[in-house]
């Protein structure tokens, strides 16, 4: 299968993302390809699906995606919510092999995508904000701060904030138990056991309950 049959298959409504893992894993020149699709493509069947590899692959095996850096940091500012999102998503899985600390020159671009003009890329920020909190142990205090202060950082809705809010206990979960801040952490957990989301307040419950809170 030549490359642009391999496009127009992953173009396919019907296509299943797991088929084309191996071949983006193994396979340079397919692997250029879905990138150059996933970035460039007009075509929301061929670039959402390719996001949908791509994605998967570097969460699998991100050191064989770190070449494309620039190429996603693009998408930090691309006019398409949808591309902002596959940047928040796939620099988050490059964090871990980020041994060249590319991340240091973007991180208030990426951080400032918490209060996008999309509410979907603002919680797409803050869900992937976990990985850059696992893979740089220099930024997690201010990642902490960044969540801790979620209701001055963004410009929503308050319904959309306090939807925005159970990805942040999500993460607090995820990082209870090595927070140094984890007094202030019980304290917005404790807040958001009241909130106006059904779903953000059945989370904080469910911590409660967890931590002994």
């Amino acid at each position: 299968m030549n490359l642009n049959q391999m496009i127009d298959k992953i173009a396919q409504k019907d296509f299943v993302v797991d088929e084309f893992i191996p071949t983006a894993i193994s396979d340079k020149c397919a692997r250029d390809e879905m990138v150059k699709q996933m970035v460039s493509n007009p075509d929301i069947m061929v670039y959402y699906h390719c996001y949908y590899i791509v994605s998967k692959a570097s969460q699998e095996n991100p050191e064989l995606f770190y070449r494309y850096w620039e190429d996603f940091v693009k998408l930090l500012n691309h006019k398409n919510s949808y591309h902002r999102n596959f940047a928040l998503d796939i620099i988050g899985n490059l964090t871990k092999v980020d041994v060249d600390n590319r991340f240091s020159d973007i991180e208030d671009a990426y951080f400032g995508l918490i209060d996008d003009s999309k509410f979907m890329t603002g919680n797409c920020c803050v869900q992937n904000l976990v990985k850059i909190h696992r893979h740089k142990v220099e930024l997690r205090e201010r990642i902490v701060e960044l969540l801790l202060d979620i209701e001055d950082h963004c410009s929503y809705t308050e319904k959309q904030k306090a939807l925005l809010k159970c990805d942040v206990l999500e993460i607090f979960d995820d990082i209870y138990e090595d927070s140094p801040e984890v007094d202030r952490i019980n304290e917005f957990i404790r807040t958001q056991t009241d909130s106006i989301s059904l779903k953000t307040r059945n989370k904080a419950r469910e911590l409660v309950k967890k931590y002994g809170l």
